[in-house]
């Protein structure tokens, strides 16, 4: 696993504590980590084999031992159990644009919202504006994030695209025929959701390349 999927991961990790009402120390250290491991100017793999993650500011002991994880067997127990013990509704109510970690709690606390059609209702009811932090420019703007979310349901979290593309783009650049081969479009820019994965491939023998999917 490359340091795109494991700052993706780290993230996705803080935002699920939060969720959790976990100590905040501890989910921004994963907010830390995550751009920490993103701008990295040497292979993040180099540095775990040399045992060199705590050289890095805010990379403490288990967090290396996380990181090391992910890096070698391309799985995090941890994650996985921690994004299980949530209700899989709310996980995805992240998904809502303009709803963080903190206002989806807020819903679930105070509304038992726990699914985009919960979500939805409660808006149109009216009870979202009188919750505290929100408001009716708040209800408003979330009844919208819930219809951009409709429209572009057949989008993926990023980390999820990294995970698919990351595979075929070393299976390409093994490829006899390709000169080149990289990640292009949405997924190259980092977008939080993406619609297609895209590849931007350099071939002499572009048909041969082409049959290969």
């Amino acid at each position: 696993m490359d340091k795109e999927q494991v700052a993706a991961i780290l993230a996705e990790i803080g935002q699920l504590l939060e969720l959790k009402g976990e100590n905040p120390f501890k989910t921004r250290a994963y907010a830390n980590a995550a751009r920490t491991i993103e701008s990295l100017t040497e292979p993040l793999e180099k540095l775990v084999a040399e045992g060199r993650l705590g050289e890095l500011k805010g990379i403490g002991q288990a967090l290396q031992e996380k990181i090391t994880e992910l890096v070698t067997t391309g799985r995090l127990p941890y994650y996985e159990e921690l994004k299980a013990s949530l209700p899989p509704g709310l996980v995805a109510l992240l998904e809502v644009p303009g709803l963080g970690p903190k206002k989806v709690k807020a819903l679930h606390d105070k509304l038992g919202v726990d699914s985009l059609e919960k979500l939805e209702a409660v808006c149109r009811e009216g009870r979202v504006a009188g919750l505290p932090g929100f408001g009716e420019k708040s209800q408003a703007r979330i009844l919208e994030g819930i219809e951009l979310k409709r429209r572009y349901a057949s989008r993926h979290l990023l980390s999820d695209a990294l995970a698919v593309a990351e595979p075929l783009l070393e299976e390409l650049r093994a490829h006899p025929e390709v000169i080149r081969c990289s990640i292009a479009g949405s997924l190259r820019r980092w977008r939080e959701t993406i619609g297609d994965i895209d590849f931007l491939v350099s071939s002499r023998k572009p048909g041969a390349v082409i049959g290969f999917f």
